[in-house]
């Protein structure tokens, strides 16, 4: 074998070491380096506007993502299309519009399209929702407008003869049955119709009924009760009067022993209930029963009972309540003494006998005494809405009933129906009773107390800003409210308690906030509250930052709202009023290093605004490190080029390759013999002090300071001449890299191992 041969052995000998080693003993972990990766973008857009008028100025809002630099193609669907960012785009004819979004990057493109996103001059199309649907009588019903296109003024039919003009009303219905509401909602460019047939369901009112099979008969008698109750009850108890009962819907019970049982049946649902009372007779025993022609009489005014007995009864006999009594059937007693009388009738036959007892049924020349209860569900006592029910409970016979519910609401009847409180308040009753001979009034104060809803208020911390300045709204509302949506005036909406809104157009607006809680919403509006100007907003950047005495630094305005006068402080005692100066900085005295704070002050006839920025520019006498690197990305073993970029006159160099090896030359070249992810730093430094750079994957990071986007620097031809400016920088923005899972690399010990035995294998080659 000749010496050549063995020479290109050793060689493949040491490359194979340098690249199965680390292989066969790399451990997998996940490392971020020096390495560049971009994201797709993914479009997505909104649009600003108040009014559907011809013409109508729409401004868009791209809320894409994606590496930047991003590409944009607007199609707003009329065939005009923009390239801004935010264009605005003026439609001059009516229709309904498609809006497309195109953004485009190095790393892909994505589109978003909203089909008929942009109604102009358009009648609107209207659409509504109710919550309940169905429930009892009485139903209250809210209704919530759910119209596109911008309506002006609505008119609801809630077919039961009522109506309403408001946007979101609120209707109770009194009767049963399936109602059909239509919503009309209309603007200057016309009007639209929404009918839901058969869509509010209301359920009649509870009414106990039940049949009884048989009524009468022999004992044991063996009755089926059957519930032909209406209203939907949802429990029902049973009394069979002979000291059972049963909560099932249909019984069937047995009596054992003679008599008359009076049944009764109490249904309930919710907070409404009724009875019904019947009589079953078992062993052909008497059922006792009567009626007087007037249970309202004078002093010595006679009064005419009549038997209304069933089973035949052979024998009566009366209790009047005075002392007085009698056995005929059907008797007449006059009263003597003013008062209240309970009568009793005790009727007999052979098969038995049946008492029938009516409390307080005659009153003998006084006026009623007015008396009642309320019921109210607990889970209802001190909300928005209340369902409650009034009980009569009057003495002396009363003929008519005048009940006054506190709220407007009034009634006749001796037990109204349930009546709705559903507004902020406490309200007392009244019920006054008459009969012939007077009346009597009964107020309960404070009855019922209806929970307020939120009382709402807001502000904003300034009712007068420039276009594109954030506004901070608070909500000052009390009573707890637990939603907030809020309506700024601008076409645009918001929730959460206390929101940002940025105006984009001058102008006057109203803003609205709708707070609710379980049981109330309630808006607040204020009028013309927030107007915005094109009073300025002040910023500005500098081409560069830091550097070396002397420092020539070139300030840009990039203030908002069309600024009209300038003026710098530059923080080393020189100001200048252009728009867009430039200025030299320089070193203090002995000073190595002197750090400005730049102040701008813009102005215009609406106003002006400063920006100032602490400590803004460095000038130094010590070195500025920065490199560069002829390629980032390559393949094991890899040979990389390191290039020093510094200013500022250094005179050392101290290189950290990221494997644990450096060097001190100033441009080295370096080997990555495996394969890995590496950050890198530059120590350089002079008689003045030194600067450090730090390069990783998504940033670089200069000595202790917090990492800085990475930059791609201009690079100089290499000189020997000493570097006195920094080169220009131009600003990338390097996305946040994916970690990908990489081998690590192993200690250097082993790349020396591996080159040593590759020098043995050639030495031995050699003397061979």
């Amino acid at each position: 074998m000749t010496r050549k041969n063995y020479g290109l052995c050793a060689v493949i000998t040491v490359l194979l070491l340098a690249l199965i080693l680390p292989m066969a003993s790399a451990s997998v972990s996940e490392q971020s380096g020096y390495i560049t990766v971009g994201l797709a973008p993914v479009a997505d857009f909104d649009a600003l506007y108040a009014y559907n008028l011809v013409p109508a100025t729409v401004a868009f809002r791209d809320h894409s993502t994606g590496t930047s630099p991003l590409n944009y193609l607007w199609e707003f669907g009329d065939g005009a299309t923009s390239t801004e960012q935010n264009p605005s785009h003026n439609y001059i004819s009516k229709g309904l519009f498609t809006v497309k979004l195109t953004v485009t990057n190095a790393y892909g493109a994505s589109t978003e399209t909203k089909e008929n996103y942009i109604a102009i001059g358009l009648a609107p199309d209207a659409d509504f929702s109710a919550e309940p649907t169905t429930g009892n009588t009485p139903l209250a019903v809210a209704f919530t407008d759910r119209s596109t296109g911008h309506p002006t003024s609505w008119n609801w039919n809630f077919g039961d003869g009522k109506g309403s003009t408001e946007q979101n009303p609120v209707h109770m219905y009194w009767s049963s049955g399936e109602y059909t509401v239509t919503l009309t909602t209309s603007n200057e460019f016309g009007s639209s119709d929404a009918s839901k047939a058969y869509f509010i369901h209301v359920i009649p009112p509870l009414k106990a009924k039940f049949v009884a099979d048989p009524k009468s008969g022999k004992v044991p008698l063996v009755v089926k009760f059957t519930d032909t109750s209406t209203g939907n009850p949802e429990s029902w108890n049973w009394d069979f009067g002979d000291g059972s009962t049963s909560t099932q819907a249909n019984p069937v019970h047995a009596y054992s022993t003679p008599g008359a049982f009076h049944v009764n049946l109490n249904v309930s649902r919710g907070i409404n209930k009724d009875t019904s009372v019947q009589t079953v007779v078992a062993g052909g025993v008497p059922a006792a029963d009567f009626v007087a022609d007037s249970t309202t009489v004078s002093v010595d005014t006679p009064v005419h009972f009549m038997d209304k007995t069933l089973n035949s009864p052979a024998k009566w006999s009366w209790d009047f309540g005075d002392g007085v009594t009698a056995t005929e059937q059907n008797p007449t007693h006059a009263y003597l003494v003013k008062g209240i009388y309970t009568v009793t009738l005790i009727a007999t036959n052979n098969n038995g006998q049946d008492t029938e007892k009516k409390v307080s049924y005659i009153t003998v020349g006084l006026a009623p005494k007015a008396d009642f209860i309320s019921e109210i569900p607990p889970y209802q006592q001190g909300t928005q809405l209340q369902y409650a029910r009034f009980i009569d409970t009057s003495a002396g016979n009363p003929t008519s009933w005048s009940w006054d519910f506190g709220d407007g609401q009034t009634s006749g009847e001796q037990y109204p129906p349930l009546h709705l409180y559903n507004v902020d308040g406490t309200y007392s009753v009244s019920l006054t009773v008459k009969n012939i001979f007077g009346q009597d009034t009964l107020v309960k104060t404070n009855l019922i107390t209806v929970k307020k809803g939120p009382q709402v208020d807001f502000k904003a911390d300034k009712t007068q800003v420039s276009v594109d300045q954030f506004v901070h709204f608070t909500d000052l509302s009390t009573n707890t409210p637990s939603d907030w949506k809020w309506d700024f005036g601008d076409g645009t909406a918001g929730t959460g308690q206390n929101p940002d809104h940025v105006y984009r157009q001058p102008g006057s607006y109203d803003v609205t906030l709708i707070a609710s809680d379980e049981f109330t919403t309630i808006s607040h509006t204020k009028k013309d509250y927030i107007t915005i100007v094109n009073t300025p907003h002040a910023d500005f950047v500098a081409d560069k930052t830091k550097g070396i005495t002397p420092f020539t630094v070139k300030f840009k305005d990039i203030s908002t709202g069309n600024p009209t006068s300038w003026t710098w402080d530059f923080g080393d005692g020189a100001t200048a009023t252009e728009q867009n100066p430039t200025h030299i900085y320089s070193t203090r005295e002995t000073s190595s290093t002197n750090m400005f704070t730049v102040i701008l002050t813009v102005s215009n006839a609406n106003g002006n605004d400063i920006a100032k920025k602490t400590d803004y520019i460095t000038v130094t006498q010590t070195p500025i490190a920065e490199f560069a690197v002829d390629s980032r990305q390559g393949k094991a073993p890899f040979i990389v080029k390191f290039r020093d970029l510094s200013a500022g006159n250094p005179t050392a160099w101290s290189w950290e390759f990221g494997d644990g090896t450096g060097s001190s030359e100033q441009n080295p070249t370096h080997l990555y013999p495996y394969e890995g992810a590496y950050d890198v730093r530059l120590t350089v430094s002079n008689q003045y002090g030194t600067d450090s750079v730090f390069k990783t994957g998504t940033a670089s990071r200069r000595g202790n300071a917090a990492p800085v986007p990475l930059t791609t620097s201009a690079t100089p031809e290499p000189t020997t001449a000493p570097v006195t400016k920094i080169p220009t920088i131009v600003t990338t923005t390097v996305p946040t890299p994916v970690p990908t899972t990489t081998k690590s690399p192993l200690s250097p010990f082993v790349t020396v191992v591996a080159s040593v035995i590759g020098l043995l294998v050639i030495g031995a080659a050699n003397r061979k």
